[in-house]
């Protein structure tokens, strides 16, 4: 009920919102607002010397009939409602009026006409900083490029004046017989419009964006899952607006209708034929596109029809050359929107099979759609003949063995000490074998029971001299009473030469004796026997190092041959594994973690344990995600654990996400090459049907 609350409250202050801008956007606001400008428009009110300025110039340099045509009101033109100076940035085209007239000019913004003192006109450049204020006729300009009217305050008296020409036709006058004339200004065409500005980046972004919180949405906490959601909807929502939502005619730029003759001016104007960048018509320069440069000179010289845009870009002339028929007949296709896309999705793509498993949730998604049945089975040779298949709910109950995988049979995990991993359990009707007894473990144990022995004589009942003991312990030595048992006890050990070589080094320099050899002879023909070694505190720690780290490399050793033995089980059976790691079974685990336990003390982990899980009961359920028979002829069964509904979600969620991003990224790849190829194609099919009508006597009448 709360969440729903929430819910409705926001969308209600969003319906709010979106209305007060509709309304603000549609409110009638005075002419000069809607001045089109390259930067944000600024506002300030209007100075005092400026009101009177303004005044000034309407009373002595236009004419009565002029002033009334700006404001037909009497008396002052500006009201307390339109103090207000708006600055704005933009171009400002001019055109002649048809008359003897001085200053017979007439100013354009885009398409909305201003008026322009001529004390201003020296100071127009191709971008300017304009102040315009708000009259009941048009716009009046009272700044321009940081020059004011105000300034010119003093020649108001001896400034010329202008007529009425509100009746006659804009027009510029060049010779006589090149005259330009406005035939009207209009907005471009949707395909003028697109040519130019649709890109569709920002769709592709939006897109891409959502996508993104979609997969962190599926990772994020249940509170924030549904929020996520909504706002990846959204703005997907969003990215596709555009495609149900045609471009409005305000955003489109204004188009200037013209008739006259273009020429070619410019000192190098004969020369350089192949150059269109010195046409001109009356005053304007007229710029062209390049795949237009050999059939422009068609219409050079002579009378023809001309759009363009307020910075002279030509985008139709004569009866052929349009870029509406070519954007129509052949659009020129964007791919960077397809190549943001696929970028997006191959990232998102990676991030999913780093981040999250995808090969589950789409397994257990389509288990979930297709449905499942429950098997409950507790006899080992029952599973094995039993017909099961991915998305099937299992339970099973029986005695089993806990299966280790290979990648743990070091047995040094980082939680406790572990021979074996329970998160797999061996199901058959056989039993394995018990441990069985090591000899090296034996020969280890010895070692090490006679050397902590004879290093601590002070602590046994048992020494062959205990005076003798007392009185070198009392000088701070340590006494080594039987040094023969230790050489005896390592040779038993370390049989082969190359073992033990440290250790045996070692044993050589406290006997004095040249090499090993020698030492084990001299001990076997007994010189050693009434010999007493005496070693210093620090000799005697640093041989019960060497003597524990030589023994722990063979117990390591037995530890993992004997692990891999028992954990190679006869073949056949079942064997069930969790996939998420989970324990199968539950064990009393040891109290000591692994980094305390001795190489014997783990030995003997290791037997307590097989006792253990050799022969444990176990009861389990879950979902089977994947079944196999391995060369053994085990049946192995994976399982998962039993699905809530926000894992469910999650799952659905994550499939769903991968199944649209392969989508999108097979799509977009797709239209990315064939888009690619059509523009290749487009300038030669454009360039032959202007072949066609510019050099054949009969020209198509149509777009092929």
């Amino acid at each position: 009920m709360n969440s729903t609350a929430v819910i409705l409250a926001i969308l209600m202050i969003s319906l709010i919102i979106m209305a007060s801008f509709l309304i603000f956007r549609w409110k009638p606001h005075d002419n000069a607002r809607y001045l089109p400008s390259v930067a944000d428009p600024t506002y300030r009110k209007l100075h005092v010397d400026e009101y009177q300025a303004i005044e000034c110039y309407l009373k002595q340099v236009l004419p009565l009939v002029l002033t009334d045509r700006i404001n037909k009101t009497s008396g002052l033109i500006l009201t307390d409602k339109n103090d207000t100076v708006y600055t704005i940035c933009n171009s400002i085209t001019r055109f002649s009026v048809a008359s003897d007239e001085p200053h017979s000019w007439r100013y354009y913004i885009d398409m909305a006409e201003v008026h322009l003192p001529f004390f201003l006109e020296p100071f127009i450049k191709q971008q300017n900083i304009i102040d315009v204020v708000h009259t009941a006729g048009i716009p009046l300009v009272i700044s321009i490029n940081g020059h004011f009217l105000k300034d010119f305050q003093r020649d108001f008296p001896s400034a010329p004046v202008a007529s009425d020409m509100s009746h006659q036709q804009a027009s510029i006058q060049k010779n006589g017989d090149t005259s330009i004339k406005l035939q009207n200004i209009r907005k471009e065409t949707a395909e003028e419009y697109r040519l130019n500005h649709s890109s569709g980046i920002w769709e592709g972004g939006f897109l891409c964006l959502g996508f993104f919180i979609w997969f962190f949405a599926l990772l994020s906490p249940i509170l924030f899952l549904p929020w996520l959601m909504l706002i990846a909807g959204t703005l997907m929502a969003v990215s596709f607006w555009p495609l149900f939502c045609p471009s409005s005619r305000r955003r489109r730029e204004d188009i200037h209708c013209l008739t006259g003759i273009p020429k070619r001016w410019g000192l190098f104007g004969e020369f350089e034929q192949g150059q269109m960048s010195n046409i001109s018509l009356g005053g304007i320069d007229l710029i062209y596109p390049s795949h237009w440069e050999s059939y422009v000179t068609c219409d050079l010289d002579q009378k023809t029809n001309i759009d363009i845009y307020t910075n002279g870009q030509v985008v139709r002339q004569g009866h052929y050359l349009s870029l509406h028929n070519e954007e129509k007949n052949y659009p020129y296709h964007r791919y960077g929107k397809n190549l943001i896309m696929i970028g997006g999705s191959l990232l998102i793509m990676l991030l999913l099979y780093f981040y999250q498993p995808v090969s589950v949730p789409m397994k257990l998604s389509f288990a979930w759609l297709r449905g499942s049945s429950t098997k409950v089975v507790t006899d080992a040779n029952t599973m094995k003949e039993m017909a099961l298949r991915v998305g099937d709910i299992l339970k099973a109950k029986g005695v089993g063995m806990c299966y280790m995988p290979p990648n743990n049979m070091n047995g040094k995990g980082n939680t406790y000490f572990s021979p074996f991993d329970c998160s797999g359990i061996y199901w058959n009707s056989t039993h394995s074998l018990p441990i069985q007894e090591s000899e090296v473990i034996k020969n280890a144990a010895k070692l090490i029971a006679t050397v902590n022995k004879q290093l601590r004589l002070q602590e046994n009942s048992d020494v062959i001299n205990s005076g003798l003991a007392q009185e070198i312990a009392k000088s701070g030595m340590i006494l080594l009473d039987d040094f023969p048992d230790i050489i005896l006890k390592t040779n038993k050990l370390c049989g082969k030469e190359v073992d033990c070589f440290r250790l045996k080094n070692a044993l050589v320099n406290l006997g004095s004796a040249n090499d090993w050899t020698t030492l084990l002879k001299n001990t076997e023909d007994g010189k050693f026997d009434d010999i007493h070694v005496l070693l210093r505190p620090a000799g005697a720690e640093a041989l019960g190092k060497l003597v524990d780290a030589t023994t722990s490399s063979f117990i390591y050793r037995e530890i993992d041959k004997i692990a891999i033995l028992l954990n190679s089980p006869s073949p056949g059976g079942v064997l069930l594994i969790s996939e998420e790691g989970k324990q199968l079974v539950e064990y009393i685990t040891p109290a000591i973690v692994s980094y305390d336990h001795s190489a014997l003390e783990q030995w003997s982990e290791l037997q307590r344990l097989s006792d253990t899980v050799l022969q444990t009961p176990f009861e389990t359920i879950g979902i089977i995600t994947e079944l196999s028979v391995d060369t053994n002829g085990t049946r192995r069964i994976v399982l998962h654990s039993s699905l809530d509904s926000m894992t469910l979600i999650r799952c659905i969620g994550t499939t769903l996400l991968l199944l649209v991003l392969l989508a999108i990224l097979v799509i977009n790849l797709v239209l990315a090459v064939k888009k690619n190829w059509q523009n290749k194609q487009r300038l030669s099919k454009i360039r032959q049907y202007y072949d066609s009508c510019f050099d054949t006597a009969f020209p198509p009448t149509h777009w092929r």
